[in-house]
């Protein structure tokens, strides 16, 4: 996930910064043991262990071990199996020990139950439980809602999010908490694991699903979102986006369920029979009067990203899952998640098995002993109507999600109605408190110092000021730089933005400013999707080829680079930008660019000419001027995102980006004295591989036509000279180091979410992860616009000793470039190491080496991942 929506999570979550001083550690119960059966000696796998007279339980594993770990627990455990005699036992709270657990087979006739789960050699043929799920398997396309040709039905979803891993009779003492203390009458007791959790945040969606098998077409018209009153801190799309990034649609009659942005395997996959192991536990189960088969089944390596947990399985020949009961192990390489439960509920419809209750809780916690975030998603489906065909309309488009102009603003009485239950009295109090404490002024300050850390900005009224990250950066040619700048916010007006900086370098003694304004046609100038009008001024320096996206060029972190980096413009540019985004994701940027450029620091605009002695004489140009007209037309089918202050931060799915740019620079207009044009096509597109992980790859091709366009106007791939890894960068390349006219280029990024490693044991422990990424770019520069082969074009800037100097712009016509690396991630879960390889174009000036090889460098990266 990109640190730009870390950031956001950071402020959604800011209350736990908030009480974190209050809060009060108690003393951790833990469990250790085995359970093995009395008679044969041998471990039993799936026993059920729970602290008695709570809902804190866990399960043996394989060899029958188990941990059972709380800070509420109760001073016995119990050990029940199907099968056996239920033992009940004493222990001592908040200390470590350990129980090993004989059961003793029951008394009770049990002849017409069958338990398979027992430990031995695993076997899958002849293991009734597998010729069970391979029955499943092959009829689950039969069953599913999916085999239809039509249906449609009512969704309400509801969202919690509420603070847990804290006392309250102890926060309600301390001081700090003094002017909070209306806020523990809202606490409650969580289900999931017996916790208290103060509930607030929570989201309401009703909407209208529509589904055609032929052609495919899933539609979801959301009628209403109700949101937490949080909308002056954190926007309420912004909101929807995360809990919806966390919450995917799950549904186990999948071959593969998206949760938390990580690939988990569903039970139901064809590969799922290799991949998990199934035990028969309980042949005389029921769910809602049907007699089932409970199967219950656990990964083969508890360490991957997978479930554990029940199924329940009709006993006709339709092989029909009735009710699925998952969870996590506690060793599965899943980051800041404690504890997790999803439940799903089919009812049977004309032949089909539809979902009609959907719930999963998660407990999250960067630490088990910190201040945590008790999270659930409760789904009802109802008033299906099946095979009934709509008009053609509702099923067109390419958008999954349609929202209307008033989605976000229904009245009470639409929720009244929409609600298929009322509220509890814990829900609506959730609604009041966050109303109550938005009136506390200790609260405001304290969200006010948060917002500064995390998004750079200070309010004062009207006018925010940052970013901090810009305040201060250095470089080879302006020195120490210090800048201040701002923006209006809402309050100054909902539709116009206007927003500027300055800046003073030590070194060149130059001021620098910039200035922009905008208007907004939606609502405001936050709505998505967005409509705007903007014009900019810009006087200042820029890099030559450091184009990253979502950072800006003078952030303090890219002051710390590698190699020589003092080739600058120093720009004055005027730009002039509408962009209209549709509902499809379909969008449209137009936009006129003006800028005059000079050289500054070690760039300089030589060329040669020939004399009419028919001598070659070397000239240099103070400055050049483009007037550049651009289009960009972009499509990401069901793109969702996260508003960041200056950009979006797109949240990728399963679906392709194609991103689609014109440009063309024109001589003679308003100063312009180049001409040329320009077209590029990248796809981008993330692939979601199941249990060998994830992958992203990025594409693009272009070209330029024109004579003698100077190189820096031309297409200059994205370098890194940073220490810090960059995914969309060639991280090993120097900046301004290629040149092309026509290129091609593409980018792999492979996270195998421990794959591998899973199956090292010190690797497993640590619970890291794999990362594979290729990069290659090939391209020309075509002799038009080639100084080394016209003359009179503006000539690569070369270095060097007197006599010996060396050209550090080099053309791609002689092999591609390429570079690649291996990666250990997760390290302390949000540490990433690259040992990076370049493979060609080893002997260009100022190559990275390391160890004394040439072409090899370590990056870092930070990132947060589930």
């Amino acid at each position: 996930m990109d640190f730009h929506i870390v950031k956001k999570y950071l402020l959604f979550f800011l209350f736990s910064c908030c009480l974190s001083a209050a809060l009060y550690s108690q003393k951790m119960t833990i469990v250790k043991g085995t359970v093995i059966d009395a008679q044969t000696k041998e471990p039993l796998l799936l026993v059920n262990i729970a602290f008695l007279g709570t809902a804190i339980g866990t399960s043996t594993d394989l060899d029958g071990s188990f941990v059972l770990e709380s800070k509420w627990a109760s001073d016995s455990v119990q050990i029940s199996y199907l099968g056996y005699d239920t033992q009940t036992l004493p222990i001592v709270l908040g200390s470590r020990q350990e129980l090993n657990v004989a059961l003793s087979p029951s008394s009770i006739n049990m002849a017409t139950v069958e338990v398979t789960a027992k430990r031995g050699r695993y076997k899958r043929k002849g293991n009734p439980a597998v010729e069970l799920m391979r029955n499943v398997i092959d009829h689950k396309n039969d069953n599913r809602l999916e085999a239809l040709d039509f249906y449609e039905y009512h969704k309400y979803e509801k969202v919690q999010f509420d603070f847990n891993n804290f006392d309250p009779e102890k926060l309600s003492k301390k001081k700090v908490f003094k002017k909070f203390k209306f806020m523990l009458d809202y606490v409650d007791t969580s289900e999931l694991n017996g916790k208290p959790y103060l509930p607030f945040f929570i989201q309401e969606t009703s909407s209208k699903v529509y589904y055609r098998k032929d052609p495919e077409s899933t539609k979801e018209y959301r009628e209403g979102v109700k949101v937490t009153g949080m909308d002056e801190y954190v926007d309420n799309e912004d909101l929807t986006t995360m809990t919806e990034f966390l919450y995917q649609k799950i549904n186990i009659y999948d071959d593969n369920v998206r949760l938390l942005d990580l690939p988990f395997m569903s039970p139901l996959s064809p590969l799922a029979i290799t991949y998990y192991r199934f035990y028969i536990t309980d042949t005389m189960a029921m769910v809602n009067d049907i007699p089932v088969i409970k199967v219950s089944f656990m990964p083969v390596n508890n360490q991957n990203i997978a479930f554990r947990g029940d199924l329940f399985i009709t006993k006709d020949s339709s092989y029909a899952v009735i009710k699925a009961d998952l969870g996590l192990t506690r060793q599965a390489n899943v980051n800041f998640v404690q504890d997790l439960k999803l439940i799903q509920e089919f009812s049977n419809m004309s032949g089909v098995w539809a979902l009609s209750k959907d719930k999963i809780v998660i407990d999250f916690a960067v630490l088990k002993k910190g201040l945590g975030i008790y999270g659930t998603r409760e789904v009802t489906y109802f008033d299906h109507i099946l095979n009934k065909p709509k008009d053609d309309s509702i099923y067109a488009g390419t958008e999954n999600v349609i929202e209307n102009d008033d989605t976000y603003k229904k009245d009470d009485t639409f929720w009244l109605a929409a609600r298929p239950d009322t509220l509890t009295k814990e829900e609506q109090g959730i609604y009041e408190m966050i109303d109550t404490l938005q009136k506390v002024p200790t609260f405001r300050t304290l969200v006010d110092i948060g917002a500064l850390l995390f998004t750079g900005y200070k309010a004062f009224g009207p006018v925010d000021i940052g970013p901090i990250g810009n305040f201060y950066s250095f470089n080879p040619v302006e020195g120490f730089r210090l800048k201040a700048g701002g923006e209006t916010n809402l309050k100054f007006h909902p539709k116009i933005n206007f927003g500027g900086y300055g800046a003073y370098g030590f070194k060149d003694k130059e001021f620098k400013y910039g200035i922009f304004a905008q208007y907004s046609f939606r609502e405001d100038y936050k709505t998505n999707p967005k409509h705007y009008l903007k014009f900019s001024y810009q006087h200042d320096v820029s890099l030559v080829g450091l184009n990253l996206p979502f950072t800006s060029s003078d952030n303090f972190l890219l002051s710390i680079q590698r190699g020589t980096r003092d080739k600058y413009l120093f720009l004055d540019k005027y730009i002039g930008e509408y962009f209209l985004e549709g509902r499809n994701n379909l969008s449209w940027l137009f936009n006129y660019t003006n800028t005059r450029q000079r050289p500054i620091g070690g760039l300089v605009l030589n060329y040669d000419e020939i004399t009419k002695e028919g001598d070659t004489i070397t000239n240099s140009k103070p400055n050049l001027t483009t007037s550049e007209i651009a289009a960009q037309i972009r499509f990401a089918p069901n793109e969702q995102y996260v508003q960041g202050r200056n950009y979006r931060v797109p949240i990728f799915n399963r679906y392709p980006v194609f991103t689609l740019k014109l440009a063309a620079g024109v001589n003679g207009f308003l100063g312009g004295d180049q001409n040329y044009q320009k077209v590029s096509l990248g796809i981008f597109k993330r692939f979601y591989l199941s249990l060998f992980g994830t992958m992203k790859v990025d594409t693009e091709f272009g070209k330029i036509w024109g004579n003698g366009v100077p190189y820096f106007l031309l297409y200059l791939p994205i370098a890194n000279q940073s220490y810090a890894y960059r995914s969309g960068a060639f991280n090993m390349m120097n900046y301004q180091e290629f040149v092309a006219d026509e290129y091609g280029l593409i980018m792999i990024e492979h996270f195998l979410n421990g794959f591998i490693f899973n199956k090292i044991p010190l690797f497993r422990k640590l619970k890291l992860r794999e990362v594979i990424t290729y990069k290659m770019i090939y391209g020309r520069l075509t002799d038009r616009n080639n100084p080394n082969k016209t003359l009179g074009l503006i000539k690569f800037v070369e270095e060097g000793d007197p006599g010996q100097e060396k050209p550090i712009t080099y053309t791609l016509e002689d092999k591609p470039y390429i570079e690649g690396s291996v990666g250990i991630a997760n390290i302390f879960k949000i540490i990433r190491i690259d040992l990076l390889r370049r493979f060609t174009h080893l002997d260009h000036p100022e190559v990275p080496y390391l160890f004394g090889v040439k072409g090899l460098g370590i990056r870092v990266k930070a990132s947060f991942e589930f």
